[in-house]
């Protein structure tokens, strides 16, 4: 079909169209011309066609209806040829609905944060020339992981974050020193793809956090510095790139429309995958295009978190997370001293499954931040123009008597103890852990626990309380340090408590005022667990020293019952919430027995440690043992020889 001039506008074409290829989804470059393939909702297929504009404009300068011939199924499909569309954007026609290609890699028009206007985006083709060297993801597994979530306008955006291109993908790559000091093996941003902050909200407010509808395909443009599209991809790239070079994960959050179908969620997970190497996805699905994206051979090594899997029947690794609100409620509860939750908790520090790793974490975006957790006993959503309405009414949060920002030293002394007694909780557990951009050192949002809507400092990061909670921070890089060391904490499947190899002691027990008794007892707001360092041959990993943990978070001090450290051991302090500031192995090897007293509201770990008095009372033990076995040798040997020689005596007079 030859169409040499479209009438209806100024600019004149001369192009041939045919029936394309359906598979070939988006606007692709072929050796027969540009292919343009769109799927669509059935009920949809009244009228479809591509309307072209002129370059950088909405001036249309032709619109082409897809023909009967043209459909397969819901999807229709064209081959233009005789168009170069380096001088010309486009967009579908849809029913009555202009729409950008939901495969577009490149949209248009959205450059400025808060200014989105849906009626001037256009869809353009892209030709992919970004250099990714020899980029190499790191594939840590998950019991390795440690995730640290971000938004990237909130991360930098704030005036005192010391970052040049504020806001943005390169504002992170200016950032990564700051994350590899921190320990952090995986990024895991927030909607980062191109979302319309203005669909449905009121005059003045946009949708800061990107839960709406979007082109989910193309980088947020005004997340770059140069603020154009083709400047967004490549910023994109360059911000994976160079993240990969410091052993740096990057996992994308989505969220997508109802309407979306399960085809289009896992082309565009493949595709984030593929062009921009990302090494994670984490989108909130249902249970049956949870079991196709585990399935999918594609994501097959890409990490995938969703709220929970129940089997994965496809997978030779363990790629797939759980992340769910189960253990912040649970952790925060028990921090704060609430009834009953002894059981709890106890089964969420060892919580891990098979085939799926849990994402354990203190606060995300739509709860109160940690600081806020111990600043704040009750939501304020004002700011919001809600009337406080909105957000989880619920935040199992107690502001440590009083109600809010204080300069009150000792509030501010028992607030920085919680905080590292929430951290310990969540490095000392064995489902993998996950903070919330600013959490290590203090971050508020000033009580706002769903502050989805402000685009200000309520939501930007203030990098001052880097210095101001310093201490905090400090403490925060001493766990992460402290868990990677110990692989016992940390392990690629479950704990079982059972000393099934025969190695002196389970792999992992339970205490309380009892040893080897765990006390439920409604009352009850303290117990302790003991990690056997052997059982990590059974993960490969060397074997190590065994770890006691005493958890207090009762207003009095507990006495808790403290089983022996192993044969030729004694226990030493590793640190304890309860001091001021970090303590270093070996600053302190106070030697513990029988019982240990943990102070009001405290966690104190303990390590094991060869005692040197035992182990030369053994060895000499051992010597002397060895001495009679060689003495006996030596009799043996002698009666021996003795009997040798009478033997041949007997035969030699014999023989006479």
């Amino acid at each position: 079909m030859t169409r040499s001039k479209e009438t209806n506008y100024k600019i004149e074409l001369n192009y041939k169209i045919k029936s394309g290829n359906p598979m070939m989804l988006g606007a692709v470059k072929t050796n027969n011309g540009i292919n343009f393939a769109l799927m669509v909702n059935g009920k949809e297929r009244k009228y479809c066609s591509v309307i072209l504009y002129k370059k950088g404009t909405m001036e249309v300068v032709a619109e082409i209806p897809f023909s009967n011939e043209m459909w397969y199924g819901n999807v229709c499909t064209m081959c233009i040829d005789g168009i170069n569309l380096n001088n010309f954007d486009y967009n579908y026609r849809v029913g009555n609905k202009v729409i950008t290609d939901p495969y577009a890699s490149i949209i248009n028009g959205a450059s400025v944060f808060g200014e989105n206007d849906i009626k001037k985006k256009t869809s353009a083709v892209y030709v992919d020339k970004f250099d990714w060297e020899d980029d190499k993801r790191p594939m840590t597994s998950f019991s390795d992981s440690f995730i640290y979530r971000l938004h990237v306008r909130g991360f930098t955006m704030n005036r005192y974050s010391k970052v040049r291109k504020k806001g943005t993908f390169a504002g992170i790559v200016e950032k990564i020193d700051y994350l590899k000091s921190l320990g952090v093996t995986m990024v895991e941003l927030m909607p980062a793809y191109e979302f319309n902050e203005n669909d449905n909200m009121p005059k003045g407010k946009v949708n800061f956090w990107g839960y709406t509808s979007a082109d989910y395909f193309m980088p947020k443009v005004a997340y770059s510095y140069k603020k154009d599209a083709k400047s967004a991809i490549y910023e994109f790239k360059q911000m994976v790139k160079e993240l990969h070079k410091r052993d740096i994960e990057v996992c994308m959050e989505f969220s997508f429309d109802k309407n979306v179908s399960p085809a289009y969620m896992i082309d565009c997970f493949r595709h984030w995958v593929i062009n921009y190497h990302i090494d994670g996805i984490h989108c909130n699905m249902n249970d049956d295009i949870r079991g196709a994206v585990s399935a999918d051979p594609y994501l097959s090594d890409t990490k995938i978190i969703s709220v929970g899997f129940d089997s994965d029947e496809y997978s030779n690794n363990k790629h797939l997370g759980e992340y769910n609100d189960v253990f912040m409620n649970v952790a925060r509860k028990f921090l704060k001293g609430d009834e009953g939750m002894v059981r709890d908790m106890a089964f969420r520090v060892k919580y891990n499954k098979d085939f799926a790793a849990p994402i354990n974490y203190f606060a995300t975006n739509n709860s109160l931040t940690m600081m806020d957790m111990v600043s704040f006993t009750t939501k304020h959503n004002e700011a919001n123009g809600e009337s406080n309405g909105d957000g989880v009414e619920n935040n199992y949060s107690w502001n440590c008597g009083f109600e809010g920002i204080t300069k009150k030293k000792k509030i501010n002394e028992f607030r920085l103890k919680q905080l590292k007694n929430a951290f310990c909780m969540l490095m000392l557990s064995q489902g993998t852990p996950m903070i919330y951009a600013g959490d290590e050192f203090g971050n508020s949002c000033d009580g706002n626990n769903n502050p989805y809507c402000q685009d200000n400092d309520i939501s930007y990061l203030d990098w001052r309380n880097l210095n101001k909670n310093k201490k905090l921070f400090e403490f925060v890089k001493f766990l992460v340090d402290f868990r990677k060391e110990h692989n016992i904490l940390h392990c690629d499947m479950p704990l079982n408590s059972n000393d099934y190899r025969s190695l002196g002691m389970p792999d992992l027990s339970y205490h309380s005022e009892r040893t080897w008794a765990l006390d439920t007892d409604v009352f009850s707001r303290q117990f302790a667990l003991m990690l056997n360092g052997q059982y990590c041959k059974i993960f490969n990993k060397a074997a190590e020293e065994n770890l006691f943990i005493a958890f207090n978070m009762h207003w009095e001090s507990k006495k808790l019952g403290l089983p022996t450290a192993g044969k030729s051991n004694d226990w030493k302090i590793a640190f304890s919430t309860e001091d001021e500031d970090k303590i270093k192995l070996d600053e302190r090897s106070v030697k513990i027995k029988r019982g240990l007293t943990v102070p009001p509201r405290s966690i104190v770990v303990l390590i094991s440690e060869e005692n040197e008095e035992v182990k030369a009372e053994e060895k000499a033990e051992l010597e002397i043992k060895l001495r009679i076995q060689r003495e006996a040798n030596e009799r043996f040997e002698k009666m021996k020889a003795e009997e040798m020689l009478r033997r041949e005596s007997l035969k030699e007079k014999k023989e006479k």
